[in-house]
């Protein structure tokens, strides 16, 4: 058991992360070269208190919004990009929690508990037969007296097997139709978790997000009163987006100041004949505007939650910012590579980037880009303006 006291601010949960620079920094290389869970840099967060950050002060945790938890997202996926992305998921299932929690019981003192003990939370939305739709489900809870029956076979569970517990997707009963879904929390001691199938993938390894089928006995006051559908609009797909985006950003971040340290080193031995690479400074230029695109769209969520009445549907945005996230990242780490060359190319050594090419490559398969640009072209093609 884990009792960590949270960040007080945004300012002390970022120093409290770079404190941790050198532990996450050497669980990256391990959990990458085993495709293993990042235990250390895990543990190290639990201990700062920072698996909180999202849990709102009222219920013992940080209470960070958007933006502080975008920055701390970058500031991780600096270090490790598997850890970052699982601080990231895990944080976005105790945002979607949280609103719950004010007329659910139980979910208010699950809530308490994964502050004080420093519970890791992960999300099971994925289901096979569905094509990677996260608003449909062909599992469905079961009533049994007073608790539900689920069972579900879901085609990746990142860190499910390391989780304190689960959110998970299902339709509301068995006769409704597949979009009409609740999102449920299943603790580990409720679960029953079988791998399905292998975790041996070209980059975030570390994430361990091996298919798993899943059967649990919940009681109902563990299902959240909200329609999934409206959490999904108003929480997990924007909220998801940004801090995914962060998670990317950072780690190009860091091939970035590879590079330059590579550059630097090359001119000191160079002397008078060394000419600068202009590509660091195209590398510099798109990192600024993935920063400012993620800080915009936090600032902008964060506006929309505090906002009475009906927040903004930031959907559109929410999937462009995805979208360009998951691609001009790689763009900057194949620039960083290029510049580094075969020291780059190299698994090993202080200017090596192989590692940041292949997690980065992930975000563009964690929902397929082209089903997002399509969500966006028919929602576009309804003739709203999007650009004001």
């Amino acid at each position: 058991m884990t009792s960590a006291v949270a960040p007080a601010t945004a300012v002390e949960a970022l120093a409290r992360v770079d404190a941790l620079r050198d532990t996450l920094s050497a669980g990256a290389e391990t959990a990458d070269r085993t495709a293993g869970f990042p235990q250390q840099g895990i543990d190290a967060l639990k201990e700062s208190g920072l698996l909180s950050a999202a849990v709102p002060a009222a219920y013992g945790g940080a209470g960070l919004t958007a933006p502080a938890l975008a920055e701390l997202a970058m500031r991780i996926g600096r270090h490790c990009s598997s850890t970052g992305m699982i601080w990231a998921m895990h944080q976005l299932q105790l945002a979607c929690l949280a609103p719950g929690a004010e007329s659910r019981p139980l979910l208010a003192d699950y809530l308490r508990t994964a502050a004080a003990e420093q519970h890791l939370v992960a999300s099971v939305t994925s289901e096979v037969g569905i094509g990677g739709n996260l608003r449909m489900s062909r599992a469905a809870l079961v009533p049994v007296g007073e608790d539900c029956l689920l069972e579900k076979h879901a085609t990746t569970v990142s860190y499910g097997e390391q989780a304190d517990s689960l959110l998970v997707t299902a339709r509301r009963d068995q006769q409704a139709a597949a979009d009409d879904q609740v999102l449920v929390l299943v603790l580990r001691e409720q679960a029953r978790l079988r791998r399905t199938g292998p975790w041996n993938t070209l980059g975030m390894r570390g994430t361990c997000s091996a298919p798993q089928h899943l059967q649990a006995v919940v009681p109902r006051g563990q299902v959240l009163a909200e329609p999934f559908s409206a959490i999904a609009a108003r929480v997990m797909v924007p909220l998801s987006h940004i801090l995914w985006a962060a998670v990317w950003t950072g780690t190009a971040t860091d091939a970035f100041r590879r590079a330059v340290r590579f550059s630097q080193v090359k001119a000191a031995r160079q002397s008078g004949t060394f000419v600068p690479d202009p590509r660091l400074g195209r590398m510099h230029a798109t990192l600024t505007m993935l920063r400012a695109e993620v800080r915009g769209l936090a600032a902008d969520f964060a506006d929309s939650r505090a906002a009475e009445g009906s927040p903004r549907d930031l959907t559109v945005p929410a999937n462009a910012l995805k979208v360009s996230a998951s691609e001009e990242s790689v763009r900057v780490a194949a620039l960083a590579l290029e510049v580094c060359g075969m020291a780059g190319y190299s698994e090993e050594g202080e200017f090596s980037v192989a590692r940041h090419l292949r997690d980065l490559y992930s975000g563009r398969v964690m929902i397929a880009n082209d089903k997002l640009n399509a969500v966006n072209t028919e929602l576009l093609l309804t003739g709203e303006d999007f650009l004001d």
